[in-house]
This record gives structure tokens, C-alpha cells and sequence, in this order.
């Protein structure tokens, strides 16, 4: 046996289980000179009683939690023996283990890690060699929900390899636990220390797995043996442990996945997202119920439902970018009655790219969105988890009548949370959610769009109500997609306050003339955020197009909007020699102005809800051309005469075309410019007539109010 061993502890807020095991140590050790480093990762239980009572360990101090795989790496650079021992604060090392581990260690050169027998506190051994991780690990580890609940489900058995030992003989396995691993020294040299990527959990297999790729052994040893106090530091702060162990699983597959596997992606990150929801939510009952702290942005007190009868209804969008559905929702959270409902809107984090429609609310400071900054449009676990627990507080402190999700992210966040807290706190809140849109075209790989179809599903299920915005979009969510069933998808179209358009007269002239655009040059405009699915390039193309087919035309083509596509946008115009032609005008707040001086307005999108562009556009009577995307057919109308043989079709209310197809917009836009000018009278005067027939602020709330009292059986509804 060699003449000296380095162990190696990370310790955070253990120090208790900590001394205890150190005299384990020091009992067992016997004739071996160990050498322990305890590396202390800003704990807060007076770790100074290690330096107290074993003067001879060398403790290191770190300022900050470095987590688990750097704090070892710190130790093992200053570690010199042939083995090193690594082994959490929360174990006990029992007698004749190290002889066992050593005398096994030297006998087999080619073994560069040996795990020995973990048991529990009452006896039972820990599964603590293991396959590594798959698919199914998620939901059949050893600690999961399902494996609780089937214990011997053939899953769990395959998985964890403890149990095929007949306690005596060694075997080779994929990895072993690090809670207590001795690991040959020539092995770290030859693979490196452990990937300080994974702040806890995981390290261990990925350690196994870079040790089996450099061609070293990974042995369970079942006769040395120590007891383990499973998670006696992560339960310090489960919710981080949580967190981190899915983030590092995650991490594991990222890693290792191989090109088949990468189409996997989305769908193992959203189902170890799920995961970490239930698991953090159930670890949470008694503190959700009975411990939570009021949330620091809203003091209103819980019992203000005993004297408000009205209907509350709780609003989640996941941010109030520029669009229709931050309009859309102001005005049901400000429009509503109130001496029948009380509105709240929760929102989450405008990113750096786009607009922000936040002013809306600064008139009413009252009707002002809680914003959860979590709430973001880009996907981090960890802001994420934070996101979904404020939610589940903002439930708790308002405990609402209806929940009404809008847009993807918050419906999905927001619903879970809702079905957690109806069947944990025995509540029955009514789950309303809105497609604005839908997210299962033009934005994503085919996979991972079938993924979010399958989420939509499944969510679908327990939603009380789904309301489309279009008969088109109802027709794709009840046959095309299969989310719901017709009985439970409800069509209210969109509502606004079309005023300002609809009396643009008054201010024509004045965005032409702060472009310096004459009243004699055609101006044709397209509204939006620069994102992939609203395909600007399309618009470019076309605009070439139309350009080299009429070269006599004085025209000009306007942007109206800003976004992550900007920079590559103008880049490509430029390319396309449209730099003369084409202006960038970013956000502007003044859009009836702007729609008073377009004479077209274009929209090339692929996807589309309802887009709000060309309603407004129709309300100031300027023409519209769009592709044939979602709900955009429901408002241009049927095909009123010239077939689509040249890419476009003329419509009751504008002209519709092929999506993708340049040369069809292009001629599009040509027959629209050429159009007879009684026609194209005709044509606006028939598109301003049907929005402020179908989409006046007046209809959208008369129909969720009546959705409202609906759904709560209309012990509301007055004599």
C-alpha cells in the first residue's frame, strides 16, 4: 500500500457532519499518513471548529460558493499522493475501508476510479453505481418521483447497478457516486481534474465517462463501505440544488450528445424544465402555503377577497413588446367593468432588441403590470425557475377567480403553476389562454416544433378555455395542429381603439414631410419587429422586383419597426442596391400618422394571429397587400375576382398572395398600383367599414366579459 493518501472534502454549511466524519477518518485511518484538505466554500456555521479540533487538516477558506468540481480542482493541485480520496462532509468512513480501497487500487493498475459501497443511515445501500445517464433517467432516478412510487420498475433496475452485486465481488460500471470515489492520480494527469462547468451534480459521471474515453477503468467495490447522509448541504437550499442539478444533467447531455442525438435537444431541455417544476413545487408545499413571504412588489393583503365581490381575473404575458398582444391586453386590463372585475396584468422583461409598449400604462398608474424581470424571452433554466416561483406567489397573494395567459412562454409558466396550485391548495382557478399567434411554423426546426405542438397539447388539457383570435387560426389549432377540440377553442377576435386611424385624415402630410418624401411618390410601407418570421428579405426582393418591372414609377418603401434582424437587414437592402429606395424608420409612436401617408401597406410575414398592421391600416383607409399567413384571409375576405395564376389573388378587402414567392408580391404591388382608382375607393372604403364593425374596443370587451361570467357560472351578472 502506498505510504500516504489525499482526501480531499468540499464542505458548505455542514461543519457539524463535517468533525464527524473527519474523526471517522482519523479512526480508520490507522497506519496510513492521510492528508485531508477541506475546501469551504463560504460557509456560515463557524467552520473554524475544523482548524480547532484537527489542527492537522488543511483548510481552505474560498470567499464565494465556487461549488463542488472547482473546489476539488483547488485541492488537487496542491495534492501530491497516488490516490486521492474524494469524499463529502456528510459521510463516515467505516473500519478497514482504507486498506480494502488501497490493497484493491494496487493490485489493479488499470483501474482509475473505484467507488465503494455508500449506505444509508439506516443500512440500505445507495445506488451509487450507475449506467450513465439517458432519456429516462429524468423520470426513473434513483430519487425520482416514479421510482418512489415503482420501486422495482424495470427502468430503475437497469439504471442502477448496485443492485445486480453480490456485495463481495468488484464490477465494472459507466460511473460512481462522488460522494465518496478514490481516484488513481496517474488517471487526473492523464485526464484532467474535474470539469469545474458543472457547479454540483454530475460531475462525477462526466469524471467516469472522460476516464473510460482515456482508457482507465471505473470499478464498484462493494467491501470497503461508508455511510452517507444523503444531501445534507444541498438541502440548505433546495431550490439552488434543484436548479443546479437539472442545469448540470442538461450540461452531461450537451456535452456528450453526438449529431443523431442533437435533434433531442428541445425536447430533453423542456422536459428536464417540467421536471424541475414538479420536484421544485412539491418540495415546496409547506413553505408555498405557510411560509412565503409577501412579495415585495404588491402589499395588497390576501383578505381583500372578503369584501370585493368582484370577478378577479389575473393576466400573464410574457413581455410588452411592440405588438398586438401588449395592446390587446392593456386594453382588457384597463377596459373591463369594474364594478364587475378586478384586473391584474403580470408581465415579464422587455429584451434589448425590441420596442417597448410599457407607456401604454402610464396613464393609469392603478392598472400599472407587476413585472417579474425573470420573465424574459430567452431561455435560462435558472431565470426561468425563478420566474415560474414568483408566479406561484403572485397566485397565492391574489388567489384569483380567473387566470388569462397570453403568448407562449407565460401561457406555458403560468399554467403549470396554476394546475400545481389548484391541486396542491385545493383551489379550482379557471384557466383562460389566448393565441395571439402560435410558435409551430417559421420559427423553428421541425422538431422542435413538434415538440411545442406536443406542450400545447398537453397544457390544452386542463385549460378551461381556448380562445383564437381568427376562424383561419381556430381551423389550424383544432384540425391542422390537433391542440384542442373545436368544443373548447372560442373565437373573439381582437379589439382596439381605432380612433386615432380612423380620423388619421387630420394629420396627413406630416410623415411624408419628415422624410422629404413628395405627395407625387409612392410610398408603400411594412410595420413590425425585424424578426425571421415576418421575412423582410422577402419584402426586399420583391421591391426589386417591382423597381426593374417599373422603372417609371417614383416609389419609395418604408420600415416601420426595429429588431434583432435589423443590422443584416440594411446590409441586405444595400447588397440588393435598394439603399436609394428603402428607409429604416425604427419604432415611431405616431402611426396614424404614418399610415395616412402610406398609399400600400405590405406584410410578407409566414406566420401570422391576426396582424394588428393591417387592421390599423384598413381603419386609416390605406391599401393593403399581404401574404397568406394565419388569420391575415379572415381580413383581406374572399377572392373577389383575378386568379392566382400570377402569385396573387384580388380579395374583397386587399390583395393576398403566395408566401415565399417574390415575383408574385412584386406583381401584386404592380396590379395594386394600376388598380382603377374607383375600384381602390371602393376597396379601403370596404376594409374601414368591416375592422370598425369587428374590431372596436367596445366588441372585445363585450365578449370577455361575457367569456368571464361564463366561466363562473354568472354569480356575478346583474338583475
Amino acid at each position: 500500500m502506498p505510504d500516504s493518501l489525499d482526501i480531499v472534502i468540499v464542505n458548505y454549511n455542514s461543519t457539524d457532519y463535517l468533525l464527524r466524519c473527519l474523526r471517522s477518518i482519523f479512526d480508520a485511518a490507522r497506519g496510513i499518513a492521510v492528508k485531508v484538505w477541506v475546501q469551504d466554500n463560504h460557509s456560515r456555521d463557524n467552520v473554524d471548529r475544523v482548524s480547532r479540533a484537527f489542527p492537522q487538516v488543511r483548510l481552505t477558506k474560498n470567499h464565494s460558493n465556487l461549488g463542488f468540481a472547482r473546489a476539488v480542482n483547488q485541492a488537487l493541485k496542491e495534492s501530491c499522493s497516488p490516490y486521492v480520496l474524494i469524499l463529502n462532509p456528510d459521510t463516515v468512513v467505516n473500519e478497514g475501508f482504507f486498506e480494502k480501497a488501497l490493497a484493491y487500487m494496487d493490485s489493479h493498475g488499470k483501474t482509475g476510479v473505484m467507488g465503494p459501497r455508500i449506505l444509508d443511515s439506516d443500512g440500505t445501500v445507495q445506488g451509487s453505481a450507475r449506467l450513465f445517464p439517458n432519456l429516462m433517467t429524468a423520470l426513473f432516478g434513483r430519487k425520482s418521483l416514479l421510482t418512489k412510487i415503482f420501486p422495482n420498475n424495470p427502468v430503475t433496475r437497469e439504471n442502477i447497478l448496485t443492485g445486480r452485486s453480490d456485495g463481495i465481488t468488484p464490477m465494472e460500471v459507466d460511473w460512481v457516486s462522488g460522494a465518496c470515489m478514490l481516484v488513481r492520480r496517474k488517471a487526473i494527469e492523464d485526464v484532467g481534474p474535474m470539469d469545474a462547468r458543472f457547479f454540483m451534480y454530475w460531475e462525477d459521471a462526466d469524471w467516469c465517462r472522460r476516464m473510460w474515453l482515456g482508457g482507465w477503468r471505473v470499478v464498484y467495490f462493494p467491501q470497503p463501505s461508508v455511510v452517507h447522509y444523503v444531501g445534507v448541504s444541498s438541502g440548505k437550499n433546495v431550490v439552488r440544488s434543484a436548479v443546479e442539478f437539472h442545469r448540470s444533467i442538461y450540461r452531461l447531455f450537451k456535452k456528450y450528445s453526438q449529431k443523431p442525438d442533437l435533434f433531442l435537444t428541445p425536447i430533453v431541455y423542456w422536459g428536464l424544465v417540467y421536471r424541475l417544476l414538479f420536484v421544485l413545487t412539491f418540495q415546496s408545499v409547506g413553505r408555498l402555503f405557510h411560509g412565503l413571504e409577501t412579495p415585495p412588489h404588491r402589499t395588497r393583503a390576501v383578505s381583500v377577497r372578503s369584501s370585493d365581490d368582484r370577478i378577479k381575473v389575473v393576466r400573464f404575458i410574457a413581455r410588452l413588446n411592440i405588438g398586438g398582444p401588449s395592446i390587446h391586453v392593456h386594453l382588457l386590463t384597463t377596459g373591463l367593468d369594474n364594478s364587475r372585475f378586478h384586473s391584474i396584468l403580470v408581465a415579464g422583461r422587455i429584451s434589448s432588441q425590441e420596442g417597448d409598449m410599457s407607456y401604454l400604462f402610464e396613464r393609469d398608474s392603478s392598472a400599472k403590470p407587476i413585472i417579474i424581470k425573470e420573465l424574459q424571452r430567452e431561455i435560462s433554466p435558472a431565470m426561468d425557475m425563478k420566474a415560474f416561483f414568483q408566479i406561484l406567489r403572485i397566485l397565492r397573494q391574489e388567489d384569483p377567480d380567473i387566470v388569462h395567459t397570453h403568448t407562449a412562454k407565460a401561457g406555458t409558466s403560468a399554467r403549470i403553476a396554476v394546475i400545481l396550485y389548484n391541486l396542491v391548495g385545493g383551489k379550482h382557478i379557471q384557466m383562460v389562454h389566448t393565441f395571439h399567434g402560435h410558435v409551430f411554423e417559421g420559427y423553428f426546426s421541425p422538431a422542435k416544433s413538434l415538440m411545442f405542438i406536443w406542450i400545447e397539447r398537453l397544457l390544452a388539457m386542463p385549460t378551461d378555455v381556448i380562445i383564437c383570435i381568427s376562424k383561419t387560426q381556430k381551423r389550424d389549432l383544432s384540425e391542422k395542429f390537433r391542440i384542442a377540440p373545436v368544443a373548447k377553442i372560442k373565437t373573439i377576435p381582437l379589439g382596439f381603439d381605432l380612433k386615432p386611424f380612423l380620423r388619421s385624415d387630420a394629420v396627413k402630410g406630416r410623415f411624408r414631410s419628415s422624410l422629404g418624401v413628395s405627395d407625387d411618390t409612392l410610398l408603400v410601407g411594412i410595420v413590425g419587429r425585424l424578426v425571421p418570421v415576418k421575412r423582410h428579405a422577402l419584402f426586399f426582393d420583391a421591391s426589386k422586383i417591382f423597381l426593374e418591372q417599373n422603372p417609371s414609377i417614383k416609389v419609395q418603401f418604408v420600415v416601420v419597426g426595429d429588431g434583432e434582424l435589423r443590422e443584416s437587414l440594411e446590409t441586405y437592402a444595400e447588397q440588393k442596391g435598394l439603399s436609394e429606395h428603402v428607409r429604416f424608420c425604427g419604432w415611431r409612436r405616431d402611426l396614424p400618422q404614418v399610415y395616412a401617408d402610406l398609399d400600400i401597406l405590405a406584410l410578407t410575414s409566414v406566420n401570422e394571429g391576426t396582424p394588428v398592421s393591417i387592421i390599423e391600416a384598413m381603419a386609416a383607409s390605406t391599401s393593403v397587400i399581404a401574404t397568406d399567413a394565419g388569420g391575415v384571409f379572415d381580413l383581406l375576405g374572399p377572392q373577389d375576382g383575378h386568379p392566382d395564376s400570377e402569385g396573387f389573388v384580388v380579395c374583397k378587402r386587399g390583395i393576398l398572395c403566395r408566401k415565399e414567392d417574390a415575383a408574385g408580391f412584386a406583381n401584386g404591388l404592380a396590379y395594386l398600383t394600376d388598380m382603377d382608382a374607383d375600384k381602390r375607393e371602393a376597396l379601403v372604403r370596404e376594409s374601414r367599414t368591416f375592422v370598425e364593425q369587428h374590431f372596436s374596443e367596445g366588441r372585445l370587451l363585450k365578449d370577455m366579459e361575457a367569456l368571464y361570467l361564463e366561466l363562473m357560472g354568472k354569480r356575478h351578472g346583474r338583475n
